[in-house]
């Protein structure tokens, strides 16, 4: 067990109502570390040995020692810090990323806002999972953190697993890396053809012209069909390099955009409906050659051996580094809210406009 001392710094104090412990320079202050995810290295986890300790306080005033720490661990969970909820988690992107949240643009899965630039996780049905990814892989701009605050814990279930995406690299074979490597991905979506999100949603908005603009300010194909549909692609490599360390990251939506990540009777019922280009989303290499679903499958079993899971304690909050560690989400039973905030735009330079 280490212990991190209180360096210094003095942040706003909280409400009366919630008690909190405003941290002084001349505190004793002291934050315990540990693993909580046996034989595991991440995340790593933080907890104050004080009571009431108001989280984005003590950020406010460690903001150097939480970026080396999460550039070292890339995954750091805070729990038994006292936070105002989505409120909170507003303010302790902004301490911790340096600017307001990220808006959520260009989605691939239903969501709402509770706050401005805070959102729900995925809202799918508590009895499906969500394979692991990184966020935003098809993005021009991606966030190079997210957060994922618990507000509701469920009583089964609804692990937010993580996968350290460098060890997942590490198990591919190297001729699939190679193949991965030496191209570009394709990914195909379609929207309003009755299954999926709707244009609409995706990029919030009903206006086709604003729709326009924002494919062609993001690097996005784009071609309206017959009945208002949207057909859009996006070119993006499989491999991002870190802004910090240098290293070539995989990083990419091929195993999670590709029609073989389907369940297979659904897989099944959409082929029998829509052409293959016609699907709602689908990846290919950047000249349309189809990627085996053999080399994907290798893909979605890499992230199985390297996930990480947790239970969720009310209040935890999880910081990821987004270019390194993926996340998903395991089936639940009982209320949950986990809530969802994304910080530090990362514009990526190799993506051609």
């Amino acid at each position: 067990m280490e212990t991190i001392p209180k360096t210094g710094g003095e942040g706003p104090s909280g409400p009366a109502s919630r008690q909190r412990r405003a941290l002084k320079i001349s505190d004793e202050a002291l934050v315990k570390r540990s693993l909580p995810a046996p034989g595991k290295a991440i995340p790593l986890m933080l907890e104050p040995t004080l009571p009431s300790v108001d989280l984005v306080d003590w950020a406010a005033g460690h903001a150097e020692l939480l970026a080396s720490l999460l550039l070292e661990h890339r995954a750091l969970l805070f729990r038994g810090f006292a936070i105002a909820g989505a409120g909170g988690l507003r303010r302790f992107t902004e301490v911790t990323s340096g600017g307001e949240p990220l808006d959520y643009r260009d989605r691939s899965s239903p969501r709402h806002a509770v706050a401005d630039r805070v959102f729900t996780s995925t809202d799918y049905p508590a009895g499906e999972s969500i394979a692991m990814h990184h966020e935003g892989t098809y993005w021009l701009t991606c966030p190079l953190k997210i957060y994922f605050f618990c507000n509701t814990a469920p009583p089964q279930g609804g692990e937010t697993p993580i996968a350290d995406g460098r060890r997942v690299l590490s198990r591919l074979d190297p001729a699939l890396r190679q193949r991965f490597a030496t191209g570009r991905l394709l990914y195909s979506r379609n929207y309003n053809a009755g299954f999926g999100l709707p244009w609409q949603a995706v990029f919030q908005t009903d206006d086709p012209a604003e729709v326009e603009r924002f494919c062609r300010d993001h690097a996005i194909a784009c071609e309206w069909r017959q009945g208002g549909r949207l057909h859009t692609r996006q070119l993006r490599p499989a491999f991002v390099r870190h802004p910090r360390t240098g290293e070539e990251l995989w990083f990419n939506h091929a195993a999670f955009f590709h029609v073989s990540a389907l369940d297979p009777q659904l897989r099944s019922g959409l082929l029998a409906d829509f052409a293959a280009a016609d699907l709602p989303y689908n990846t290919y290499y950047a000249d349309g050659g189809e990627i085996a679903a053999s080399d994907l499958d290798a893909v979605r079993d890499a992230y199985r051996q390297e996930k990480v899971l947790f239970p969720w304690q009310q209040g935890d909050l999880l910081m990821l580094d987004n270019l390194t560690i993926a996340h998903g989400r395991e089936p639940f039973a009982g209320p949950r809210e986990i809530l969802v905030a994304m910080g530090e735009p990362f514009l990526r330079d190799d993506v051609a406009r």
